[in-house]
């Protein structure tokens, strides 16, 4: 009967992140196999299929695979609203505009419904309002909804 001795005990292997990366990139390439990639570089096909899904989940230091969120910001002017001389209100798109020379507003926007303007909230509620609403009005309904921050 033979016997083996063992004399060392086989560790596991410390992957480095740019070797990661590497690795990884390749096997998203284009006709790439998981397979044809995790043998070539001797890693354990179900480490690889590890590797992505941890990736893909964010749970790789230094590694990800989701595009940033693309976070931008429209800067706005809230203004008092200037009356005119009209009788009916500016934002009404029924309005008859009899004046003269230069179109106002109502006379614009006639033919089309007022717009809505959509607040996202940081507690996460909306409001969607008519664009005509008064700014002091809309001020005392967002900290009403948002729970008196604002």
């Amino acid at each position: 009967m033979a016997a083996e001795i063992i004399s060392t005990v086989e560790r596991r292997r410390q992957w480095p992140t740019e070797e990661k990366l590497r690795i990884m990139s390749e096997a998203l390439a284009p006709g790439a196999t998981i397979a044809a990639i995790a043998d070539r570089h001797g890693v354990c096909r179900s480490q690889l299929y590890t590797w992505l899904r941890h990736a893909r989940e964010g749970k790789l230091p230094g590694i990800s695979m989701s595009a940033p969120e693309a976070v931008s910001f429209v800067p706005v002017q809230v203004r008092a609203h200037m009356r005119t001389s009209s009788p009916a209100p500016p934002c009404d798109p029924l309005a008859s505009s009899a004046m003269s020379s230069p179109p106002s507003v109502s006379s614009t926007m006639r033919g089309r419904r007022p717009a809505m303007v959509e607040v996202v909230l940081t507690n996460g509620r909306i409001v969607k309002v008519d664009e005509c609403i008064d700014p002091n009005a809309l001020a005392r309904l967002l900290a009403a909804v948002d729970g008196g921050r604002s």
